[in-house]
């Protein structure tokens, strides 16, 4: 529970409004990939994120997706805490998959929104953190407000040397 709530203050605080997903324009949308950065407390209980965002500025201003993976010592559990725009139909979720494949046809749910977007949170199961490892992108699936799908991929480009440094 700790944990959980550590990671809802950094993410209020470190992360600007989200878009609407409604004002996107997927099939001309650009996107500028952020930098892999990661944070561990301080303290004797090591608890650490690795944060990446999606922007769709080149000043890298305006984020559209936040991907965090968070861990807590000595548990080797993985915690994924995915920040999705507002603007996307709460009870459709988000599908996710791999290198143009989605993991199943059901959508995961949006554990809670707020101002900066709506955040999806769950353990990772070791298998499944291998598909984050060996793949390319994240493919994100979303339906807006009015009905469209909205697609994105998520550059997975050093993850797996990135996430080596909070296991």
């Amino acid at each position: 529970m700790k944990i959980i709530k550590l990671i809802i203050i950094l993410v209020v605080i470190l992360v600007p409004q989200n878009l609407f997903a409604e004002d996107l324009k997927t099939e001309n949308l650009k996107l500028f990939m952020g930098k892999w950065f990661v944070n561990c407390s301080p303290d004797n209980e090591k608890k650490c994120a690795l944060e990446r965002s999606v922007f769709i500025d080149k000043e890298m201003k305006k984020k559209l997706i936040t991907i965090i993976m968070q861990t807590e010592l000595p548990s080797k559990d993985v915690r994924f805490v995915l920040i999705s725009p507002l603007g996307t139909l709460i009870t459709s979720g988000v599908k996710i998959g791999f290198d143009g494949k989605f993991i199943n046809d059901k959508a995961y749910s949006f554990n809670i929104c707020r101002q900066i977007g709506c955040i999806t949170s769950m353990m990772v199961k070791k298998e499944t953190l291998e598909l984050f490892k060996k793949a390319n992108n994240l493919n994100l699936g979303y339906v807006g407000a009015n009905g469209q799908k909205i697609n994105i991929n998520f550059e997975l480009n050093g993850f797996t040397k990135e996430l080596q440094k909070i296991l």
